[in-house]
């Protein structure tokens, strides 16, 4: 994303809201992108690691409906982007005779009940039943991520809050339902939450993969509070190049340097 402007974009705060708002989408998918990666790693892990992390029996039952549960998820938001892309396909065929047909009876409605509710209601049972197992964690991510699709942010914080009891500061699960949790807050627009929910992030060794972003989204969060000082300085920081190279998020990184060149080009205005 490109961070040169006029001196008229930038003193239009609708401009740089705007730009700000753009680029904390785009964390917001990278994200999305770990998270997806790191469920993966657990659900295909090694046999023995995988029964080590889920040692007890109460959770190893909580699994095996988990999984059931997220392949059922998988299928249907698969089906809805298939058709989704199919769709954008065909209107911008140049003809459109020879265009692909779609089948919209499988197009997403979009009411999240009408998509998602069996899922959905399968999710918020096992929250329910045993919140502070690891996989009323990861069923709590994947349901959050269904409403915040739908931009149902109160619902996605409250299947979160529901596991926040059982969370703690060095296991990986954890560390990706706090992130998200500010994510969450961020888009419902409070600002100062979000912030408390990565400093969560940031205090722990153990989340150290996530210590660049979430400090970016701090940053983010600071400048649209108005607190130019902190956000300058968490920008410096995740974009110091002289940062632990086995830590350093080289994609925030390079977003946190844009970032600290905008803010520095307004502030010279």
């Amino acid at each position: 994303m490109s961070t040169k402007f006029t001196k008229e974009e930038l003193k239009s705060p609708d401009q740089v809201t705007k730009t700000l708002r753009e680029g904390f989408v785009w964390t917001t998918t990278h994200s999305q992108i770990v998270i997806t990666a790191v469920i993966a790693f657990i659900v295909v892990g090694a046999g023995a690691s995988l029964m080590n992390y889920f040692s007890t029996k109460k959770e190893n039952a909580e699994q095996a409906k988990y999984f059931v549960l997220e392949k059922a998820y998988t299928e249907k938001k698969r089906g809805f982007e298939e058709v989704a892309r199919a769709e954008a396909t065909a209107a911008n065929a140049k003809d459109k005779k020879t265009a692909p047909a779609v089948d919209l009876s499988k197009k997403a409605s979009g009411d999240v009940q009408k998509d998602f509710g069996s899922v959905i209601t399968g999710f918020e049972a096992m929250i329910n039943e045993a919140p502070k197992t690891t996989a009323s964690q990861m069923a709590a991510l994947n349901l959050s991520d269904i409403f915040v699709s739908y931009k149902k942010y109160d619902e996605a914080m409250a299947a979160l809050t529901k596991v926040e009891a059982g969370l703690n500061k060095s296991d990986l699960t954890s560390g990706l339902v706090w992130m998200q949790m500010g994510n969450v807050l961020a888009d419902k627009g409070d600002c100062k939450a979000a912030i408390d929910k990565w400093a969560v992030i940031v205090g722990s060794k153990a989340f150290s993969f996530a210590h660049d972003e979430a400090k970016l989204r701090q940053g983010l969060c600071y400048e649209s509070l108005n607190d130019t000082a902190k956000a300058e300085a968490l920008y410096t920081e995740v974009s110091n190049p002289a940062a632990d190279p086995q830590t350093m998020d080289s994609v925030s990184s390079r977003e946190a340097a844009k970032y600290l060149r905008l803010l520095k080009a307004k502030k010279n205005l």
